[in-house]
């Protein structure tokens, strides 16, 4: 089902032309549909000559079995992740949830009751014909862990009894890991983001622990065990970059001697310090950082190595099902974040804050979630309706929407052409590549 359409800026660009080392490529806007073109058509369509434009607009449009893009989609929720920690033993300075405290919206614990209502409701509400995901998050969740265990165990116990398909997921600075957490993680269908930012030296400076010991030494004791046998969990590490250390190459080497398989990158956006957040050139630096390593991986993939930087691996498959949203993520409609108190946020980041909030335990407020969604669609975003690269950013994060600037939109921008090229390169000496899994990060960042 789906509310009530939102329409697009009718002067907006369809299609973008683009070279590539292949020849020269069409991107049809809507539904991120691409085409080999010859370089005549190409110079045709970059005069704007009438005939090729209206040529290229008639592939433009909705067809059978796509979803038209100016529509709100009515979802059923699908994942939540639960806040089950309000506190973490780490003190990283670019935190936005001030150690799972949010700055004291959430002081306290997240209960056995308000975590299993939760789940309740989520099997409730959930289709149970598509996959479920519960995610834990803090804080650092295993501060909470006894909560965690009871929780997937109860989860994968409900589900079982109702034939459905729950998966979990985890985001953890890995530190305080045990043999028993191990133990869960392996034994179940869990997809474990391990916050890392780099080698010891920058490791310890961004993220230094409260008790004075080494974060790197305690994370790299609790994790080898799990990395050399995962079980059926999926393993990815996940930097934040600040404007201070761009070399991503070399934070990428320093994480996979840990033994991770696959590594991608987040930068500050806005986060107080905003001394942290790459601002103005910041961002051309950044891009020039991710593409050069993004080359070097390119290279070994095309000699058949995996390819492990998650940021460029997903843009890739992306781009071969033809990705096009309205949304940069499942915020509000497929996805929700429990707080402590059992209310319903449609952001993880957004805890306590009021806009975000759209239900509880109880049951959503159906209103509330629609007029968010609204808001928040591509097309409601005055900067985004008439940029090429609408539908594969969407608009970016809803919560650091107000960072947004020509820098940064200028980064996204960088990075998806360079994606679009690589792309286009790979695919016609390679297109099975595309089609094996182990290539190819099913995880997100």
């Amino acid at each position: 089902m789906y509310t009530v359409p939102i329409p697009g800026d009718p002067e907006s660009p369809n299609f973008r032309v683009f070279d590539s080392a292949a020849g020269p490529r069409l991107l049809v806007i809507p539904h991120s549909r691409i085409f080999a073109i010859p370089t005549e058509f190409a110079e045709a369509l970059r005069t704007g000559e009438p005939s090729a434009v209206a040529e290229v607009e008639a592939f433009a449009g909705t067809i059978r079995g796509e979803t038209s893009l100016d529509l709100v989609p009515d979802t059923t929720p699908q994942s939540i992740s639960l806040n089950v920690s309000s506190s973490c033993n780490l003190r990283c300075n670019y935190c936005y949830a001030r150690g799972g405290a949010f700055d004291g919206a959430q002081n306290s614990t997240m209960t056995w009751e308000v975590g299993r209502a939760a789940v309740d409701r989520l099997l409730t509400l959930a289709n149970p014909a598509a996959p479920i995901t519960i995610g834990f998050i803090g804080g650092e969740p295993f501060l909470n862990r006894k909560l965690v265990h009871r929780l997937v165990e109860y989860a994968d116990s409900r589900s079982q009894q109702r034939g459905l398909m729950v998966r979990f997921s985890v985001t953890t600075n890995g530190t305080v890991l045990n043999r028993d957490d191990i133990g869960l993680i392996r034994n179940h269908p869990f997809a474990i983001t391990v916050s890392i930012d780099g080698g010891r030296t920058l490791q310890e400076g961004q993220r230094p622990m409260h008790s004075g010991r080494s974060s790197f030494a305690e994370l790299r004791r609790a994790i080898t065990p799990l990395l050399e046998d995962s079980g059926q969990a999926k393993i990815a590490a996940r930097a934040t970059v600040i404007r201070d250390d761009l070399n991503i190459a070399s934070r990428f080497d320093d994480i996979l001697k840990l033994g991770f398989r696959e590594v991608g990158f987040s930068p500050v956006r806005s986060a107080p310090p905003m001394t942290v957040a790459l601002h103005g050139p910041d961002w051309r630096r950044y891009l020039d950082a991710m593409i050069e390593l993004a080359d070097r991986e390119i290279v070994g993939a095309r000699a058949g190595a995996t390819l492990r930087l998650t940021n460029l691996a997903i843009a890739l498959k992306q781009l071969h099902r033809g990705f096009a949203m309205p949304f940069p993520c499942g915020a509000g409609g497929g996805y929700f974040s429990v707080g402590a108190d059992g209310t319903w946020y449609a952001c993880h980041r957004a805890i306590g804050q009021e806009a975000y909030a759209l239900g509880d335990n109880s049951g959503l407020d159906q209103a509330r979630r629609n007029s968010f969604l609204r808001d928040r669609h591509v097309h409601s975003q005055r900067e985004c309706r008439s940029c090429w690269a609408r539908y594969l950013c969407s608009g970016g994060c809803h919560h650091e929407a107000s960072a947004r600037d020509d820098s940064s939109c200028g980064f996204v921008r960088g990075w998806l052409e360079y994606c679009l090229r690589t792309y286009s390169e790979i695919v016609g000496g390679r297109p099975e590549w595309f089609e094996d899994s182990n290539q190819v990060s099913e995880l997100s960042i």
